[in-house]
């Protein structure tokens, strides 16, 4: 018997209403998982030396590869399918998902044994965190993270085909709550880069049972049919071409300085990304819950109106990204030396150099409305172009510039990749050229506002509350 969730939805009012509850939960529980995950790190960096945050950094790179390297798009599947709210598919779709952990694991684990050789070991340099003997160990025990996440409930993007996001909230943010005391409690006895692993272990085996045991929807079960695998890896073969670029357009930057660079000033890397991030962030994941099951419903039931409903959804992220951006550029280096310890100051720089990478965010959203008609092809060169871009802006940033040049080749190479996405959005009439530069005066207002906060905080002596923080 299916198990239906999704109730027929007949107006575009419902739409509204149901999207405007989708990204108040979103952002309330981003501004909560920000919060704690800025709290944590703030007290860790004074338990914690950059050289922990570098190695967990480098590890993770290498794991979040082989999620992308090997991503089907099972969420937009289930988002998009017809099928996608009924029992036996999403037990397909979860037992799809099960599996793809579990070898991804065991191919983990063969390559770090296979790492471990030293006559490989040799090639690397002794200053790379890839050549610290930790490195491996840590990657192994982190990498079992593939596993619980494959465990995880099919049923959160069931509820994100619904646009109900108060349960996955919850589920999201208890699970990094539970995971805190972890973290700090090891950190406080151990002080090494262990807290962080275990920390991490711990946050992802609450969410799998939080994930099963909160969430509505059907229970898993190991059933499975041919035909739902057969309909993920169609859909998702385009999605998976395009999963492989963005991991080099994602990771190849921590790839990258891991190797030329230290491994603190990967470290003091991490920390700048975190700080850019934390507003980015908070508009990538409203974007990436709403955009495509809003776009696809425009585009099923009213594909004229898709120009005018995206220009609508995309204001309030054009203000939020020009704003965050100016306002980085201008104040990252304060935000760095007030908030962190000295030994972290460096990352003030990297801070507002890849602020201004902020700028191009808005410019891919649209490529939400090309995987809603099926065109999942044109996200894969898309992505491809990015990753290509990241990392030759990369490589000749660093041999000009050095490290500070490689970061800002980071923020620049989203020029390329942006282009070629308006362009091709522009040919089927879905954006305006007046529109999209709607973000240069919001980028100068946060300028102005960054530049007046700087100011402000000087006239009011807060390098006094500064130095009674680092005490």
């Amino acid at each position: 018997m299916n198990f239906q969730v999704e109730k027929p939805v007949t107006s575009q009012v419902r739409l509204r209403d149901r999207a405007l509850n989708a990204g108040m939960w979103t952002v309330a529980a981003y501004g909560s998982d920000l919060a704690v995950r800025l709290l944590s790190n703030l007290i860790l960096t004074r338990l914690l030396f950059p050289e922990a945050f570098g190695a967990v950094a480098a590890s993770s790179a290498l794991i979040s590869g082989l999620l992308l390297v090997s991503d089907f798009g099972l969420r937009a599947v289930v988002i998009q399918s017809p099928q996608g709210d009924q029992a036996d598919f999403l037990s397909s779709a979860w037992l799809f998902q099960l599996w793809r952990g579990i070898l991804l694991w065991l191919i983990l684990v063969a390559g770090c044994a296979l790492l471990g050789i030293s006559s490989l070991q040799n090639l690397l340099p002794d200053t790379s965190v890839f050549a610290n003997r930790s490195f491996l160990p840590i990657t192994v025990i982190m990498g079992f993270g593939l596993v619980l996440s494959g465990a995880e409930s099919i049923c959160i993007p069931l509820n994100m085909r619904r646009l109900n996001y108060r349960p996955i909230v919850f589920v999201d943010l208890a699970s990094k709550i539970l995971s805190v005391p972890v973290i700090l409690a090891w950190a406080w006895l151990a002080p090494n880069v262990w807290s962080l692993v275990g920390g991490g272990m711990a946050g992802a085996l609450f969410r799998v049972v939080l994930s099963h045991a909160y969430l509505p929807g059907p229970p898993m079960s190991l059933k499975w049919k041919k035909d739902h695998f057969r309909e993920i890896i169609r859909f998702g073969r385009w999605i998976a071409l395009s999963s492989i670029a963005s991991f080099f357009s994602q990771q190849s930057d921590v790839i990258f300085l891991g190797f030329v660079a230290p491994g603190y000033v990967l470290g003091l890397y991490s920390i700048a990304r975190l700080l850019v991030g934390a507003g980015e962030g908070l508009l990538d994941r409203l974007s990436s819950a709403i955009a495509l099951p809003v776009f696809g419903e425009v585009l099923r039931k009213d594909p004229a109106v898709l120009r005018n409903r995206y220009y609508r959804f995309r204001l309030p992220t054009d203000l939020a990204a020009g704003l965050l951006s100016g306002g980085l550029f201008v104040a990252g280096n304060f935000i760095v030396s007030f908030l962190y310890v000295p030994r972290y100051a460096q990352a003030g720089l990297m801070c507002q150099l890849l602020a201004l990478g902020t700028l191009c965010f808005p410019f891919s959203i649209i490529g939400s409305a090309f995987t809603a008609t099926g065109d999942t092809h044109v996200t894969a060169v898309v992505s491809i172009l990015k990753a290509l871009s990241m990392i030759v802006c990369m490589a000749v940033g660093f041999f000009l510039f050095g490290v500070n040049g490689a970061v800002g080749g980071v923020a620049l190479h989203r020029i390329f990749p942006s282009a070629l996405m308006l362009l091709l959005a522009r040919q089927r009439g879905w954006i305006g050229v007046w529109e999209e530069l709607r973000i240069i005066p919001a980028f100068v207002a946060g300028v102005l506002i960054g530049k007046i906060g700087v100011l402000v905080a000087g006239a009011l002596g807060m390098e006094n509350i500064h130095q009674l923080l680092h005490a």
